[in-house]
């Protein structure tokens, strides 16, 4: 939490107010907030009873004393020009959210993921036609076309309170795609941008890293939540397909081995436990479908993609890179991401060569 402070308390935008919200923490998160609270005017600390996420966040709103709102979770950082990047966007061309790409991290690996929708200043027609139809559902297995997440974003107070006024409080996974998209839907301009500054922190212990017992029940909730909010705009017949490709694909995270037919190309999950890091061996058919699928839902961190082939320019911009990274990555498992057995069995023998050991290399026949 501390870095997450100290990198909010050193921005080159210093005219901002920061609300902590110790959310019935069991640890020692209050007593670190009180005591920075005390170092620096600007923040501000509420002490309340544990009832999730979403009620913090509204908590946090409610509190808050300025017009434009950004979030930074306890175990995540931002660049020291997040906020002045994002609020002179927002001031220049009268926005009303501004967003941008993140930089996921899982000990030392680093990936930068941006919107796919393009960057740029979106009002009127550029809306109906470029955002709305594909924001939440982009294209193929799933993607969004705005990233879904809550925090790389920055909002007007005002369009912003009027979107958790009504939420469902008891959504646990999903709830920031509860706010995002029907924000989006009341917004009359965005501007999407390619800095990547907001630094997400994937461990063990985070809540996506999670499957409660009732993760269907929430998704139940979820889903009925959209359908009303999407109900209530005139943009309700583009945003229900979409919506449906996004619950399938909710579903799917549930139980990701029993929800696609077996006869498409699929990453291990039986195999890989969810929130390992693994090294992918392949970038051919079958390795950019196991990536594609690993980078949409989380399951897991990728440390590497290897390919014996990574000095073509292709793979070099995709960050495929050589054999050589085993010796130094951090990695739990090496999923060989190739369909044919003998040359699955070929890079098995470069792996041993290679030091890893065979306990550590999956391969999974369709």
């Amino acid at each position: 939490m501390g870095v997450c402070l100290e990198s909010i308390r050193n921005q080159t935008y210093q005219s901002f107010d920061v609300t902590l919200v110790d959310d019935g923490s069991e640890d020692k998160s209050g007593t670190i907030c009180d005591q920075f609270a005390l170092r620096d005017k600007r923040f501000h600390v509420i002490h309340k009873k544990n009832e999730g996420l979403i009620s913090a966040r509204k908590t946090g709103i409610a509190a808050a004393k300025g017009d434009y709102i950004a979030f930074v979770d306890a175990d995540d950082w931002i660049d020291p020009d997040f906020l002045e990047s994002s609020v002179c966007r927002m001031e220049q061309e009268a926005a009303d959210i501004v967003m941008a790409g993140c930089i996921r991290e899982k000990d030392t690996c680093q990936e930068t993921v941006q919107n796919r929708i393009a960057a740029g200043i979106y009002s009127g027609l550029g809306l109906m036609q470029e955002i709305y139809p594909r924001m939440l559902h982009y294209e193929g297995f799933y993607e969004f076309g705005i990233l879904p997440y809550i925090w790389n974003k920055i909002y007007k107070k005002k369009i912003l309170y009027s979107c958790y006024r009504d939420i469902d409080t008891s959504i646990y996974d999903g709830e920031d795609v509860a706010v995002v998209y029907p924000y989006l839907l009341k917004a009359h301009k965005i501007v999407i941008i390619e800095d990547a500054k907001y630094h997400y922190r994937i461990h063990g212990k985070s809540m996506t890293a999670n499957r409660k017992t009732d993760y269907y029940e929430n998704t139940a909730r979820l889903y009925l939540y959209l359908v009303s909010e999407f109900r209530k705009t005139a943009n309700f017949e583009c945003m229900m397909p979409q919506l449906d490709q996004y619950m399938r694909m909710m579903v799917w995270q549930g139980k990701p081995d029993g929800f696609i037919e077996s006869t498409k190309v699929i990453f291990p999950f039986k195999e890989v436990p969810c929130g390992a890091s693994v090294i992918l061996y392949g970038a051919g058919y079958a390795g950019r479908i196991f990536h594609h699928q690993l980078v949409q839902s989380g399951y897991c961190t990728i440390a590497a993609w290897v390919d014996k082939a990574f000095q073509r320019e292709e793979l070099r911009q995709m960050g495929v890179v050589g054999m050589e990274v085993l010796h130094t990555a951090a990695y739990d498992f090496v999923v060989l991401a190739v369909i044919d057995m003998d040359i699955a069995a070929e890079i098995t023998d470069q792996l041993l060569s290679y030091g890893v050991s065979r306990e550590k290399i999956i391969f999974y026949a369709q």
